[in-house]
């Protein structure tokens, strides 16, 4: 048990962690085999893991240079490097290839006190040394490269030759702040589900169009901020697949979120207008708009028939014809490279088999010789279907379109931020982002959470993990490309569950979460790719930290800018109060509720644990207590709100036949949110419609219509009426009224 111990250690799991009560636990050497396994690694024998235990290690002191490194401004350039004790006093030489081409050369001598001594350890009759060199700290923001020239050879002693090469990040010491938040302005906003936004010329479920009118709406009412479900590329040809958090790709866009009529070639597409006109056609398209609920087959049947339409319009008008759209289309082509090529290739494939067997869902169904992405099968398939490649791939660029254009009239209209985009903690695993680049992957595990009060037995979200050895390996560029892509087209990117940066909890496949156990990410690495990419996009950064949040976690994101994220119907401290205004932290984006728990209406009223005793998660007993709890929270806020002026006329805490919700209370609560010291807070319009009915219900999936309910108003519209536009100038005032304080 000692050995897989170490060999546990080496590969970044953890063997013991503070559980949701702060309480330590241990996790028992058999829980981490599995995990272990599902890495690669061979636990048959004591010979086998001791052998690769020494494998691991002689690997990470056999290199000169590291394979990659992140070194962050505002803390010293100190690089790892290894060199033979013989070594020690010599001049180690570096090639530096700045990211614009330009090259140095880097003399670092020990003598001089560029590097000094951390370690020592024994590769055979080899004693290396572990040094810490310090690199000029005048290097410039960006991805560079590293080469190891030679170092220099003394009389009589063998040569240390050059070849090798290191992928070297120089990170900001923050990421981007908007001069205005960072002068303590406070801003509000509102956070919206695309897909449920109405309007009357939706097909169904709410599209970029709508997206652009919502922005401009709220940008006339005081608005600076709209937050966004992952809109990551889900299943063309599978649209029943409809969970936000379960993409396909995290890299790309789900087209389904087109507009039809606004693409380019609507307006010059017979054949699309004449199956427009299809009587047959024009009922579908009345139910689907009608549905309370997205009929996401019916809407994408819709959809993909008139995008077929357009496309071909798009190839004999623009792309043959070589006119500047037909050029911009193939730029975007090439700037997003081989990405785009295998997501298009993927998404052929899946409509291919999908089409062939209804149950053949993923690339694991599908003949093994195309279940990799450079066999000679599958380039013979791209080369057969060459057209419907290319037609998923005009897609990807309509919507890249159809964003850009939303964001535009977001930052026309006067927001200071615009959208936010929302990036997933992970991917299905039977999609186009791991048949791309399967060996990034633990397949055979799967992220989750770990037992807490709510859910005894942890969560299993069904999520393969990046492997963290192949993620290094890669000199992160995957991880790079996916906050690329989703910081384009917004001015904030939301991480979920910004905790994996830091660690993830791992599943074994087919077993509850109280089986698994944590695994450690690079953070320090991560961290700084991102706080790049966020100042190269101008992007403000949330990280979703609700929960448990490790120590270096909280220690780490603050002073780099790194926005938390606090709901305030979690913010119950232990005596009979909320959190007060004054004391939420000021970089952080505040709401009242989100998409994984209830409105505010069903909040107050328990419908939502009326619904999980429906479900059967909870029995009559459970609810009852459950209720009771509920009852205290609401007096907690009610008391909050007296505290701050802010109790609804007739209200008392203390009479229970005085505390029906109502849409003064939401209105009310909201107040409590926006007098808030957070610099963000977000409105749900689903509270201002007063819904009482979840878009999600967590641990659920074919009974509960998870992902598709409907908002019963155009924003639009909601937000002209009479006394939403009371409400909304009310926020203004208060949110205006001071600024934030650090």
């Amino acid at each position: 048990m000692q050995r897989i111990e170490r060999l546990a250690a080496c590969y970044g799991l953890s063997g013991e962690y503070n559980d949701w009560a702060g309480n330590p636990v241990k996790v028992p050497v058999e829980k981490m085999i599995p995990m272990l396994e599902a890495m690669g690694l061979q636990l048959g024998s004591d010979q086998l893991i001791d052998q690769q235990i020494e494998d691991v290690e002689k690997q990470r002191w056999q290199s000169v240079l590291p394979g990659v490194a992140v070194l962050h401004k505002g803390s010293p350039f100190e690089l790892e490097l290894h060199l033979p004790a013989s070594k020690l006093k010599d001049t180690i030489k570096l090639n530096l290839t700045l990211e614009n081409g330009k090259q140095r050369l880097l003399e670092l001598s020990g003598k001089e006190g560029q590097y000094k001594e951390v370690a020592r350890n024994k590769l055979g009759r080899t004693t290396v040394v572990r040094i810490n060199a310090l690199l000029p700290d005048g290097l410039p923001e960006g991805y560079h490269q590293l080469q190891l020239q030679a170092v220099k050879k003394k009389k009589g002693d063998k040569k240390l030759e050059g070849g090798e090469t290191c992928a070297l990040i120089i990170a900001p010491e923050t990421c981007y702040e908007p001069e205005a938040l960072a002068k303590g302005q406070k801003i509000w906003g509102s956070a919206i589900q695309l897909y449920t936004l109405c309007s009357a010329r939706n097909w169904g479920m709410g599209d970029f169009t709508d997206l652009k009118e919502t922005v401009t709406a709220l940008a006339a009412k005081g608005a600076h901020i709209v937050g966004l479900n992952p809109i990551h590329a889900l299943y063309p040809a599978g649209p029943q697949h409809c969970s936000p958090y379960s993409p396909s790709s995290r890299s790309f866009l789900n087209p389904l979120y087109i507009d039809v009529e606004a693409v380019a070639e609507f307006e010059f597409s017979d054949d699309a207008r004449r199956l427009m006109d299809d009587q047959a056609f024009q009922a579908k398209l009345s139910e689907a708009r009608s549905a309370t609920h997205v009929n996401y087959p019916a809407v994408a049947e819709l959809k993909m028939a008139v995008l077929e339409k357009l496309y071909d319009t798009f190839v004999s008008r623009e792309l043959k014809a070589k006119t500047r759209r037909g050029k911009q289309f193939k730029a975007f082509c090439k700037t997003r490279g081989e990405s785009l090529d295998r997501q298009a290739l993927y998404d052929a494939l899946f409509e291919h088999h999908l089409k062939q067997d209804a149950h053949a869902w993923g690339w694991r169904h599908w003949p093994e010789s195309l279940q990799n992405p450079e066999s000679s099968e599958t380039k013979a398939f791209a080369k057969e279907h060459k057209e419907r490649v290319r037609f998923y791939t005009w897609l990807q660029w309509v919507a890249d379109g159809q964003l850009e254009d939303a964001q535009q009239a977001a930052q026309q209209s006067g927001m200071m931020v615009g959208l936010y985009r929302d990036l997933a903690v992970g991917v299905d695993s039977g999609g186009a982002d791991v048949w791309s680049d399967r060996e990034l992957y633990c397949l055979d595990a799967s992220v989750g959470a770990p037992p807490d009060g709510v859910a005894p037995q942890g969560q299993n979200w069904g999520l393969p993990p990046f492997n963290p050895e192949a993620l290094k390996a890669s000199a992160y560029q995957p991880f790079i490309e996916m906050v690329r892509a989703n910081m384009d087209h917004c001015g904030a990117l939301r991480i979920d569950h910004v905790m994996g940066l830091l660690r993830l909890w791992w599943c074994p496949n087919g077993k509850t979460a109280d089986f698994g156990c944590y695994v450690r990410y690079p953070l320090q690495d991560l961290l700084g790719i991102i706080k790049l990419e966020s100042q190269r996009h101008q992007s403000l950064v949330f990280g979703e930290d609700l929960g448990t949040v490790p120590e270096e976690i909280s220690e780490s994101l603050p002073p780099a800018k790194f926005y938390s994220n606090t709901v305030g119907l979690f913010e119950k401290l232990e005596e009979d109060r909320f959190t007060a205004p004054v004391d939420y932290p000021g970089r952080t984006l505040a709401c009242m509720s989100n998409h994984d728990i209830p409105t505010l209406n069903a909040w107050w009223n328990c419908l939502d644990l009326d619904l999980w005793r429906e479900l059967g998660t909870y029995d009559e007993e459970r609810c009852e207590r459950e209720k009771n709890e509920r009852h205290a929270a609401k007096v907690a806020l009610l008391n909050t709100l007296a505290d701050i002026g802010e109790l609804p006329p007739g209200m008392d805490p203390e009479r229970m036949e005085t505390m029906a919700f109502s849409r003064e209370l939401m209105e009310r609560l909201h107040y409590y949110l926006v007098r808030s010291n957070a610099l963000i807070t977000v409105i749900q319009l689903e509270d201002c419609m007063m819904l009482d009915t979840p878009v999600n219900v967590p641990g659920t999936c074919e009974e509960y219509p998870n992902w598709r309910r409907r908002l019963t108003s155009d924003v639009a519209v909601l937000v002209q009426q009479e006394g939403m536009e009371q409400f909304l100038k009310n926020v203004n005032i208060i949110r205006g009224a001071e600024q934030a304080a650090f």
